[in-house]
């Protein structure tokens, strides 16, 4: 018990806690707090997890009635958009991104690879726990994606999509 406490104590007083924490209230303050109002349109009734960020919200529309889940990463791109339509629900820990997000370093407004294209979710669409949604993906309505799945091309309305790269394993009545 004693060695939990001097272990505690010395995290809490060392310089790597208080970078890594006040870098996280940063990023939680501009990703979140910050990026909310910023939306390009909030339907009433969504729920956004205070862990969720996002990145061009100007360029984001959330539709009504949609959770937005727990350490989302919704990355729209100065030039692309992302969409979710009414009624959308989107799991725990998953990564959409509708920009190349992939920067040269040495000149960060210069993509290297990627591309950069709009993301569409229709209504009613569940996306499972860790997915990745890529740009250009167009999801029909009453989809259902499975957990961990990375969505690379558009979706038909009415499935369920699974695996890398997701793929139709039911079609719904």
């Amino acid at each position: 018990m004693l060695n939990r406490l001097l272990l505690l104590l010395q995290v809490l007083f060392s310089p790597i806690f208080w970078k890594q924490s006040i870098n996280r209230f940063r990023f939680f303050i501009h990703d979140n707090v910050l990026a909310i109002p910023q939306l390009a349109s909030l339907g009433s009734g969504t729920t956004i997890s205070p862990t969720a960020a996002f990145a061009h919200p100007e360029n984001i529309t959330i539709g009504e009635n949609c959770l937005i889940n727990h350490n989302n990463r919704i990355y729209a791109g100065p030039n692309s958009k992302i969409v979710l339509s009414d009624g959308v629900m989107v799991g725990p820990d998953v990564f959409m991104t509708a920009d190349h997000f992939s920067s040269s370093l040495s000149n960060t407004a210069e993509a290297h690879s990627g591309k950069a294209a709009d993301i569409f979710l229709d209504r009613n669409v569940r996306v499972g726990a860790h997915s990745v949604i890529l740009p250009g993906v167009s999801v029909g309505q009453n989809v259902a994606i499975g957990a961990g799945s990375v969505v690379t091309k558009d979706v038909p309305a009415n499935v369920i999509v699974a695996g890398n790269p997701a793929r139709v394993v039911k079609k719904l009545p």
